[in-house]
């Protein structure tokens, strides 16, 4: 047990999210502390915790698959984005197709399980302490168990049902066998998950004071449960039991994991700690944006967040990587490339579907005078998410041009990235074949013509790595109303689940629903918590990742780009839906609902049983 303890001290006790942790650690020398003083001194004590947030894997600016550069994180792995880079091994030219990889999103068990035990031992040495009042020893606990819960919703969502270790085990080399646990089912993980978030709930504070403010509160558990519990309900009715129920859950038990979710949805909502953001109400794309923005991570509708501090050493990386082409400030950027499908997700305001107006009844190509009014009477929260072309970034516009016409038979098209050339002359007259931020399908700049908005800083100076202080939202209340809509409407509660949804559609601007189905639900949910996080893991959890893209899934998915044309004869813009971007069609099985635990994990522990459809 000794051991274990050290290796918590001797970690990095930083908590992500708490700005305020030298609070907590201030100036000791954790090196030469012995696990004997740690637990008869609160102040220590709370320094272990700090180290438990530590290794919290949060699925943030800085979570991609494999090394950054590839561009494959939840949103370029769902059908919102593709990656700009043309690289290997989902994004370039080279094969048809991208099949899903069978580690994809891995977390190794051995590196997962050190934190599980870590929480666990915690929980042991808590409950004997005493330093610790009655209180803040209660309190303590109920931060751990959500830790804990925490990191089982990381394995479940992932492989499905995972060993459930929930006290310390006692190394015994004459005895490693006792060591090993096979898999429990995943309902069982599901319930444990939604247990801990519910007991830790009814001791954790609905409000923190301003040390601990980014610390786990009651609304976080709450949330926790809120997600966990709607993940299990989807999966009961839509999924498939298989493994005798390591993966797949009974779909009998699919309305109470609803109800659970609806329940603590409404009690966070009930707690009337948090607010939809809603500071601009009179100009609704700079209220939604703002939410996202650095420093507004207090904003009321946050719930849990991570936060980031230059200063500190924990900056990221997301503006940089991410930066339309002609604010890159040198190299990188341009990473995630929203897809016109995804444009057209979002509705008009008057609520009519989002499907762009390209031609008029005859088909004869509409003309505009500058690309930004293709887009009039769009959703508020497309200007806020995505950066269109003509969209206006910090004093200038950005510029995305497929090429030139000069005539009904003569069109002259972008072939390189913007610092590449791409210059035409005509009657003495030299143009830019392609705009400051893109147009060609060769090189970095986005093959889409639009780039991500949303979490970007456009008040950043500095634009290299770890420069930046954009919050993570873990929770927030958006996203909570959603929660509540979709198992209000999987219960039958479909007034519920509409008073939920037109509530998200009043913040953001757009015409309020008269009826309600699952499809408009999720639709709600796709446009409102984009670039989040969640639709890849929603895609997943409702079963349709497998389906063709015409039936909504991801089979035959590349993402489409919209082409302006700017026609020199009139200086006005027509646009065309672009389809041969250079980008790899994917294929989406069934066994990828699951991941493949890692064949280490697997030899190091014979009680383990492979998940459907691979092999090690």
């Amino acid at each position: 047990m000794k051991s274990k303890i050290v290796n918590i001290v001797g970690g990095i006790l930083v908590l992500l999210g708490i700005t305020s942790c030298n609070s907590y650690l201030e100036k000791e020398s954790f090196d030469i502390i012995t696990p004997e003083q740690v637990w008869k001194d609160p102040k220590l004590i709370n320094g272990v915790m700090v180290n438990l947030y530590d290794g919290l894997q949060l699925e943030d600016f800085n979570y991609w698959y494999r090394d950054a550069w590839r561009l494959m994180n939840a949103s370029t792995l769902s059908d919102e984005a593709q990656g700009s880079f043309q690289k290997d091994p989902m994004f370039d030219n080279a094969n048809a197709t991208y099949t899903y990889e069978d580690a994809l999103f891995e977390q190794k068990f051995a590196d997962r399980y050190k934190l599980i035990r870590n929480c666990n031992d915690f929980i042991a040495q808590a409950e004997k302490a005493t330093s610790l009042s009655d209180a803040d020893k209660s309190m303590l606990l109920a931060e751990a168990r959500f830790l804990r819960a925490m990191h089982y919703f990381t394995l479940v969502k992932r492989y499905g049902g995972v060993p459930l270790i929930d006290a310390p085990q006692t190394y015994d080399p004459a005895n490693l066998e006792s060591l090993m646990l096979p898999r429990s089912k995943e309902v069982e993980i599901y319930d444990f998950i939604i247990k801990e978030c519910q007991e830790a709930a009814a001791i954790l504070p609905v409000t923190r004071d301003a040390a601990a403010k980014y610390r786990a509160n009651r609304g976080t558990a709450l949330a926790l449960c809120s997600r966990a519990a709607l993940y299990a309900g989807s999966i009961a009715r839509y999924g498939k039991v298989e493994l005798d129920g390591l993966v797949g859950i009974p779909s009998s038990e699919a309305n109470r994991f609803f109800q659970a979710s609806y329940d603590a949805s409404s009690a966070i909502i009930g707690l009337k700690v948090y607010s939809l953001y809603n500071k601009k109400a009179d100009n609704k794309t700079q209220n939604y944006y703002e939410i996202f923005i650095k420093g507004n991570g207090d904003n009321g509708e946050f719930i849990f967040q991570k936060q980031y501090n230059v200063a500190g050493g924990k900056g990221h990386d997301w503006d940089k990587r991410n930066a339309p082409f002609s604010y890159r400030a040198g190299g990188w950027g341009c990473g995630v490339a929203p897809t016109m499908e995804m444009v057209e997700e979002y509705e008009y305001t008057d609520g009519t579907q989002g499907t762009l107006k390209l031609t008029d009844a005859s088909g004869k190509p509409l003309r505009f005078n500058n690309p930004y009014d293709l887009f009039a009477g769009k959703d508020p929260r497309l200007f806020a998410t995505i950066y269109l072309p003509g969209s206006p970034c910090k004093g200038s516009i950005m510029e995305w041009r497929r090429g030139v016409i000069e005539s009904d038979t003569k069109r002259y098209v972008a072939t390189s990235q913007p610092d590449g050339g791409n210059k035409v002359e005509i009657n003495g007259v030299v143009y830019s074949t392609s705009g400051k931020d893109g147009g060609a399908d060769a090189g970095d700049a986005s093959k889409t013509g639009f780039y991500q908005k949303k979490f970007w800083d456009e008040t950043l100076t500095d634009m290299n790595m770890g420069k930046s202080e954009t919050p993570w939202p873990v929770f927030r209340l958006g996203e909570i109303y959603l929660n509540l809509a979709e198992a209000a409407m999987e219960l039958g509660k479909t007034a519920d689940a509409l008073d939920a949804v037109n509530i998200i559609r009043n913040r953001a601007g757009i015409a309020p629903l008269t009826a309600i189905s699952m499809d408009k639900i999720r639709h709600e949910r796709k446009v409102e918590l984009a670039f989040e996080g969640h639709r890849f893991w929603d895609m997943k959890r409702w079963r349709i990742a497998h389906l063709d893209v015409q039936q909504g899934g991801l089979n035959g998915f590349s993402g489409s780009a919209l082409y302006p044309w700017y026609d020199i004869r009139d200086g006005k813009y027509i646009f065309e839906k672009g389809t041969n971007t250079p980008k790899q069609k994917r294929i989406f099985l069934e066994k990828n609902y699951y991941g493949k635990i890692n064949a280490d994990d697997m030899n190091s522990n014979p009680k383990l049983v492979q998940n459907p459809g691979y092999t090690n």
